[in-house]
Parts: structure tokens; C-alpha cells; sequence
């Protein structure tokens, strides 16, 4: 038990009343009076606090916590109290996250439950640890608090980033992806499958003409197309050592991993087949493509766990593997890191292997540092050290990119915020235009 601050304010009247004493005598008749007084109030106070048996506390979240991500944590608590308190509830999250508060100060009243919550950010994959709750109570007349320490304890597995796919979703139904920088395409009458004949409109191209269908019924007829639906996509992650960078305190293969699912989420309602290779220096994981929302839990149930590892990433092993064991033409994504045209070099030469039978897109993720410091005006010899160094790696990064795109290889290097929408818009850019 602990004293309140209103307790210490009437310890230190009582004080100064003793004071007041020294000078004027007739103070001195109150003051062990006074004292007896606050220490009756104190040890009333104290036998009004609860017992700890009368608390219980839950929390309700998702049953896994997804990284990156504001994931909303509930905290139920229960009591039987027969009067009113006013109290702390304090939560200890996990290591490793971010969260905007932990402590509520709250009112507990008679058969009614406390209910409060906050938004918790993870930064890595794994296990998030919850530890127990601390709850202090204040007596009946706030002057002795009591700390209670409720059972709370629990792990909860930490996933790539889950609640983007439900926030596309919801927004797909309404018509508002744009709000999350996500493009419209036009993907009926673009693709290679025949769907329909129909007359023939001003706006039609020559090129859809039908000129058998044209002859047999005397005017004009064009062919519809719809775009294919079996149509794959391969996700090649690289779990090598350059992706154990941080770029805004996540490691640089949980953002690719996010970007991965999220993709994949896409290419499910899109009924094409997705599947995903992740690799290092042998190869971690391998999913056969298919389609269906059984397939993407396939997907986040074997990539959850993969962690990247500090050893050199063997690209051409990678890509054999893969050749041996897929050979219909796909779009193929690859996950990686650019440093420059020699470090990337085995990349280049696995990348151009695939370019021959397959449609190859390079994703890399952009540090927003590295650009600040490019642009910053130095100030002193760090700053200037800074910006150089800044400004030499992007240069590599960007020789590295064009040699791709001279090999006829898309190469998307985005920030975190906007690497999500760069790779969908162009998938869908590819479905849109018959690209497969």
C-alpha cells in the first residue's frame, strides 16, 4: 500500500500545524488530534480496498498480430465491487512494438465491466509476449492506493501484414482503392481469351474484326476477349543477408514479405495461380502455384516463419530449382536488394536466365533516408560525408536498375508507403494489356 498524494497534503497540514506550533503554543493542543485523526482516515481507507481475487482481466485481439501494422488491443476487466473506485489499469505489451499508451485511468463502479483499448505496432515477426496487468486501487477516500498484479500473461504469434488485405478489400467493395494509390484498369476485352461476338461500334479496332462471323451475317462483327484466368504468378523471395537491412526500424524482407501476401491476396480474386519460392543459399520454402483462397492460407502459413539469414543469397541455384520444377510461363517476382551492377551480378545473370521463357519484375525497397540525406544541405563534415555517401549508393542502385531494364526487366523500387501499390498497379497493368 502506498500513500496519495491528497494523503501526503494532509501529512504535511498536519506538519506545518506542528510548526505553527513552535511560535504560537496554543497550535501544539491540535496537533495530536490532527495526527490521530489522518491515521483513523488511513486505516479506514485501507479496509475499504478490495481483494486482489475480486479482479479479473482479459484481452481481445486477433488471434495473430500482424506486423507494421495499428493492430487494435481490447482489455476487458471484470469485478465485484459492491462500491465505487477510482483506479490505473496499466497493460505491459511486448518487446519490440510500438503503442501510443498503457495506462488508463478508469472508475469502477458496481456490476459494471471496465472496458478499454489501444493500437499496438509490432516491428518483427515471431512472438509478441504480453506480460501481466497492474491495476492500482484507491480507497473509498483516495487516500491509501493498493498495486494488484492480474494474471495476464500470453504469446501471440506476430504475421506479415494481414489487415492490408482486409483494408482492400473493404475498399474494393466501395470503389475507393484509389484512396490507398491503387490505379483502375480496363482488363475486359484486353486479354487473349475469346469470350463473345458482337456488332461492330465505331471505336472498335480493325484488328478485332472477325471477318468469317463479318461474311456470314452480311455487317460488321467484332470478337470480345476476356482476360485470361489461369494465368500464373511466381513470388522469389530472397532471405540472403542484404535483406536483413532496416528501413524504418523493419527489416527489409518483412516489408517485401507484406508486399508478397498483398500481391498475392490480389492475384487470388483475380483467379490467377500464385505460388512462392523463398531462398538463400539453399532454397527455404516452396509452393506450387494455384488459385483460390486455399491457396493464399497455404501461402501465409508457409512464408510466416521464414526469416532472413546472414549468408550470401545463390541466385542461379534459386532459379534452377525453380526451372526444374515450374516451366509454364509466369510472371515472375522478384524480391530482393540492388547494391550495385558487380554485387548484383549474379542477379542479373539468374534474372536474364528466367527473361527467356518468362516475364521477370525486380522489386527492391527504397530507405526514404537515403533520399533525405541525398537532398540535404550540408552543414559540417558529417552531413557532407553523409549526403556522399547517400548519393554513391543511390547512383549504384539506380546502374543496377537500368542494366535490368536494358535486359528488357521491369524494375520497381519504391518506398515502404508506396511499394504495395507500385507492384499491384503493374500486375494489373500486365493482366490489362494480355502481357501473358
Amino acid at each position: 500500500m502506498v500513500f496519495t498524494k491528497r494523503a501526503w497534503v494532509l501529512i504535511g497540514s498536519g506538519g506545518l500545524v506542528g510548526l505553527l506550533g513552535l511560535s504560537q503554543p496554543d497550535f501544539l493542543w491540535w496537533v495530536v488530534p490532527y495526527d490521530l485523526l489522518v491515521a483513523l482516515l488511513m486505516i479506514v481507507d485501507a479496509l475499504s480496498l478490495p481483494r486482489a481475487e475480486q479482479f479479473r482481466v482479459k484481452r481481445l485481439h486477433d488471434h495473430v498480430l500482424s506486423l507494421g501494422a495499428s493492430n487494435r488491443i481490447e482489455i476487458l476487466l471484470e469485478h465485484d465491487l459492491s462500491r465505487a473506485h477510482c483506479a490505473i489499469l496499466r497493460d505491459e505489451p511486448p518487446r519490440d512494438t510500438h503503442h501510443e499508451r498503457r495506462e488508463f485511468p478508469i472508475r469502477l463502479v458496481p456490476s459494471e465491466p471496465v472496458q478499454v483499448s489501444y493500437h499496438l505496432t509490432p516491428l518483427y515477426r515471431g512472438e509478441a509476449r504480453f506480460e501481466d496487468m497492474f491495476l492500482r486501487v484507491e480507497g473509498r477516500l483516495r487516500l491509501i492506493a493498493q498495486t494488484y498484479r492480474l494474471p495476464a500473461r500470453a504469446s501471440v504469434p506476430v504475421y506479415p501484414n494481414l489487415l492490408q488485405m482486409r483494408e482492400y478489400d473493404l475498399l474494393r467493395h466501395r470503389g475507393a482503392l484509389r484512396q490507398i494509390g491503387f490505379r483502375q484498369f480496363r482488363i475486359r476485352g484486353q486479354g487473349t481469351e475469346f469470350e463473345s461476338l458482337r456488332d461492330y461500334s465505331p471505336d472498335d479496332e480493325f484488328r478485332r474484326i472477325d471477318w468469317k462471323a463479318t461474311a456470314r451475317r452480311g455487317k460488321p462483327v467484332v470478337r470480345d476477349y476476356q482476360v485470361e484466368r489461369s494465368q500464373n504468378v511466381i513470388l522469389l523471395l530472397d532471405c540472403g543477408r542484404n535483406m536483413l537491412a532496416e528501413v524504418e526500424e523493419t527489416l527489409k524482407f518483412d516489408v517485401v514479405l507484406n508486399t508478397a501476401l498483398m500481391l498475392a491476396h490480389v492475384t487470388t480474386q483475380m483467379e490467377d495461380k500464385v505460388g512462392a519460392l523463398a531462398f538463400a543459399d539453399e532454397v527455404d520454402q516452396f509452393v506450387v502455384p494455384q488459385r483460390g483462397r486455399a491457396q493464399m492460407r497455404k501461402l501465409v502459413d508457409a512464408l510466416h516463419a521464414v526469416q532472413p539469414r546472414m549468408v550470401e543469397s545463390d541466385y542461379l541455384y534459386a532459379t534452377t530449382y525453380l526451372a526444374k520444377r515450374w516451366r509454364k510461363r509466369s510472371l515472375m517476382v522478384f524480391f530482393t536488394d540492388l547494391i550495385d551492377v558487380d554485387a548484383s551480378r549474379m542477379l542479373l545473370q539468374s534474372v536474364r536466365t528466367l527473361q527467356r521463357t518468362h516475364l521477370c519484375v525486380v522489386v527492391t525497397v527504397s530507405d526514404p533516408k537515403l533520399h533525405g540525406w541525398s537532398r540535404q544541405s550540408p552543414s559540417d563534415a558529417d552531413s557532407l560525408y553523409r549526403r556522399a555517401v547517400a548519393t554513391q549508393v543511390l547512383t549504384d542502385r539506380l546502374s543496377a536498375a537500368r542494366q535490368l531494364e536494358r535486359m528488357g526487366v521491369h524494375c520497381i523500387d519504391a518506398e515502404p508507403d508506396t511499394l504495395v501499390a507500385n507492384l499491384v498497379n503493374y500486375y494489373l497493368q500486365v493482366k490489362a494489356r494480355g502481357g501473358l
